[in-house]
């Protein structure tokens, strides 16, 4: 048996106001390709298959396009993450295929999906993204002394743990491994700059320890045997004696901080009850760099990747150069984010520095910073004009 394992599309992204959809789309010809090529039994798509809740109608019909080519080739199951909303993206479900299959609902955990291959049978339990205020009440299973069913503790990790229970009882009746698709934080896993914070009540993790347990008190006998994991960009695996627990990460770069991330597909070879892992790379249609230095350091020595790579460029002189933006873009058009960061050393004598500026020319600065370009003469006027009404005041 052969599975496909991909999360944190985004569809519908952007990178600092810049478009992703052209490079989203060869993605997802890469994925028809691979899905093409490897004949997997089924591909696990964990969550954030948007971007956006109310996703543009480009990235729906980018998305429906993909889905009717995937469809074709195997089967497909998909779960909302975080940045999906549930009920958008599992409208009309029940309408669909056996060859897709999107589980959005925290009510149908603990149904799985169960795929067979030769002698080899998998149970997959998608857990869509459990939003603890709304899960602690559906996925409820305690009572109070007076038998009344009850709302979980507020928290990912309580709603993780019940449904984890339910998978628990379903799996003891099967034959077969059990896999679940979650999209959540798994604590001690490595972030990046991209993924959207969902903390709830201080936290936003589960422990490793809870795929062991199953959500009771001791390590079940049985258990999981791979947990297909999405919210985390960066592809990786949770530490844990349990079952494997892996990110295959997002396709795209999101954020400079994942510059130097190898992106990746994770391939599961299932065999005689066992579990083989093996990642496929995903090809890279844009780079991220990031470069320092001085206004004449980075005009001088440009590199090669300067005229298509998409840069977050930091000036360290101790003044901020004169038409900064301008002479950046000149060398590196596809810069991003341009900012002035004089070193900490310096930054006690450009205080000094500063001190010499009209209120004005700050001002203009800091809208250039904030708008990631030079100011337009309009807007100097604007600002002089409110400089000198707030001056007035004051009088």
């Amino acid at each position: 048996m052969k599975l496909i394992h991909t999360a944190d599309w985004h569809l519908g992204k952007t990178l600092h106001k810049q478009s992703l959809e052209g490079f989203q789309a060869q993605f997802l010809d890469h994925m028809v390709d691979l899905v093409r090529f490897e004949k997997p039994d089924a591909l696990l798509l964990a969550g954030d298959v948007y971007d956006r809740a109310i996703a543009p109608t480009s990235s729906m019909n980018m998305l429906e396009d993909a889905l009717q080519r995937l469809i074709e080739l195997t089967q497909v199951i998909m779960i909302p993450g975080n940045h999906d909303s549930a009920a958008r993206l599992g409208f009309g479900s029940g309408l669909y295929t056996q060859r897709l299959r999107i589980v959005s609902r925290a009510a149908d955990v603990g149904s799985p999906i169960v795929i067979r291959s030769g002698s080899e049978v998998a149970n997959i339990y998608p857990v869509p993204y459990l939003e603890p205020d709304i899960a602690r009440v559906s996925l409820s299973d305690e009572v109070d002394d007076a038998g009344v069913l009850t709302s979980l503790a507020r928290s990912h990790q309580a709603v993780m743990e019940a449904a984890l229970r339910r998978v628990d009882a379903d799996l003891a009746q099967r034959e077969g491994m059990g896999i679940a698709m979650i999209h959540a934080f798994v604590a001690g896993s490595e972030t990046s700059e991209s993924e959207r914070d969902i903390s709830v009540g201080g936290s936003q993790s589960v422990t490793p320890a809870t795929f062991r347990t199953m959500g009771a008190d001791q390590p079940r006998s049985r258990g999981l045997s791979y947990v297909a994991a999405g919210h985390l960009h960066r592809p990786q695996q949770a530490n844990t004696d349990g079952p494997i627990i892996r990110y295959s990460g997002s396709p795209l770069p999101f954020s400079f901080s994942e510059a130097r991330d190898l992106k990746s597909t994770t391939i599961l070879e299932i065999e005689n009850g066992g579990i083989d892992l093996r990642t496929v790379p995903v090809p890279q249609p844009y780079s991220l760099h990031q470069i320092r230095g001085t206004i004449a350091e980075l005009t001088r020595d440009v590199p090669r990747w300067a005229q298509t790579g998409f840069a977050h460029v930091e000036v360290t002189d101790l003044t901020r150069p004169e038409h900064l933006h301008e002479r950046i873009k000149a060398c590196y058009p596809n810069a991003l984010l341009i900012r002035h960061t004089p070193p900490a050393s310096q930054i006690e004598g450009s205080v000094a520095v500063i001190e010499k500026k009209t209120p004005q020319e700050l001002a203009e600065e800091f809208f250039e910073i904030a708008l990631g370009r030079e100011v337009l003469p309009e807007e100097r006027d604007i600002i002089a004009q409110t400089w000198e009404t707030v001056l007035q005041e004051v009088e």
